[in-house]
């Protein structure tokens, strides 16, 4: 496929508190051994692109230790294959002014945007994870001749909080984008309040952007330097509020499950989503790549108890665990219980603990006889190498 994938890793989610502080978003463990970068770059693949590019800003130190030089996606290649850009520093910038928005990232890395052979570019963040026919998409984006394609949903899920910045799309009966707005209050509502509150209802039964773009190469070039010569630095208010009129901006609907993570309960409600059939059989349904690890298998000791949970390879449970997600090398101790938890790689609960909606980082230690419990809408979140 004659199209350069763009990976926005740099963004960054405030209300993701303790699990951000040391990662990127794309870094973030889901799943039990799985990165979000992981469905990324195996969507890219899967769909027959191998020229991709990851812009990263800050603590992206895991992210390239993860990744490395894309074997396991098959991108270490010649021509094209994987790159991870860094942030690049002006001289004449001071010190903390490193881009903040997708104009001033793309501008930043533009030099090695321009040095794809490829003609079409496909933008998307990294807090939702889908699984796109990116062909199709392709198809459609040259079919209908659009200066630009973006994926939406609708937007089903009352449940669900809207992200700030989330763009609302107005779609004609042709498929073209007539409307933006952007969704930008105080805090997210959820999508009953949007349904009640007719500005904001997206028309036609059309809805929220996924931050899913295709654009041609020259176009987006054109774009970014005109945003950076007139100081426009928003691409959704500086570039589609202000040119859904004069450009084609078509539609592109995705229909199946998807998973956007944009707070800490909404990580939980991931993993969750996760241990149900259904959704694993969507968001699995083609193969999902990951960095390889020679583990040992789990063992279960005699007297433990697991249900409705994802346990990784190396792992050892003594205890019981119902509706879990474990990450590698995760030890559970004799008598200890574990519901609705997130626990990631190396951490250790001993015995006789009690834990309920709780999300355990990396190589956390939690002494006996311990008891922590949150609820589905605040997790508690235990940071990375802690001893509790």
């Amino acid at each position: 496929m004659n199209a350069l994938g763009v990976i926005l890793a740099y963004v960054e989610q405030d209300n993701m508190r303790e699990l951000t502080k040391l990662r990127t978003m794309a870094s973030l463990p889901i799943g039990g051994k799985y990165r979000m970068i992981d469905f990324f770059l195996s969507n890219f693949v899967n769909n027959g692109i191998h020229d991709v590019m990851i812009i990263t800003k800050s603590n992206f130190h895991s992210l390239i230790d993860h990744v490395g030089a894309g074997k396991e996606w098959d991108l270490t290649r010649k021509r094209g294959g994987l790159r991870i850009l860094t942030p690049f520093q002006a001289p004449d910038r001071q010190e903390k002014e490193v881009y903040s928005t997708t104009i001033e990232a793309l501008a930043s890395n533009m030099h090695a945007i321009k040095r794809s052979l490829a003609e079409y570019v496909i933008l998307t963040r990294c807090n939702v994870i889908c699984d796109i026919d990116y062909q199709d998409l392709l198809e459609q984006h040259i079919r209908t001749g659009a200066d630009m394609t973006a994926v939406y949903t609708n937007y089903t899920d009352e449940d669900r909080v809207l992200p700030i910045e989330t763009p609302i799309f107005t779609v004609s009966d042709s498929g073209r984008i007539v409307d933006v707005k952007v969704y930008s209050p105080e805090k997210g509502r959820r999508a009953e309040d949007i349904r009640t509150r007719p500005a904001e209802r997206p028309s036609c039964e059309k809805g929220c952007g996924m931050g899913i773009f295709v654009i041609r190469k020259s176009l987006l070039e054109s774009l970014i330097a005109d945003s950076m010569a007139y100081g426009r630095v928003h691409f959704y208010r500086d570039v589609l509020l202000r040119l859904v009129g004069y450009l084609n901006i078509q539609g592109y609907e995705y229909k199946k499950h998807f998973i956007g993570i944009d707070s800490i309960a909404t990580y939980l409600k991931a993993n969750m989503d996760l241990l149900k059939k259904e959704v694993r059989d969507q968001v699995f349904e083609d193969v999902i790549y990951t960095k390889v690890k020679d583990s040992v298998p789990t063992e279960y000791i005699a007297g433990c108890h697991v249900s409705n949970s994802l346990i990784s390879d190396g792992c050892w449970i003594e205890g019981t665990i119902e509706n879990c997600v474990l990450s590698r090398g995760v030890r559970i101790g004799r008598g200890s219980v574990l519901r609705n938890c997130v626990v990631m790689q190396n951490t250790t609960i001993m015995n006789n603990v009690e834990l309920d909606h709780v999300i355990l980082d990396k190589d956390v230690i939690v002494r006996d006889d311990r008891k922590i419990a949150g609820h589905e809408t605040f997790p508690v979140v235990i940071e990375k190498a802690s001893i509790v």
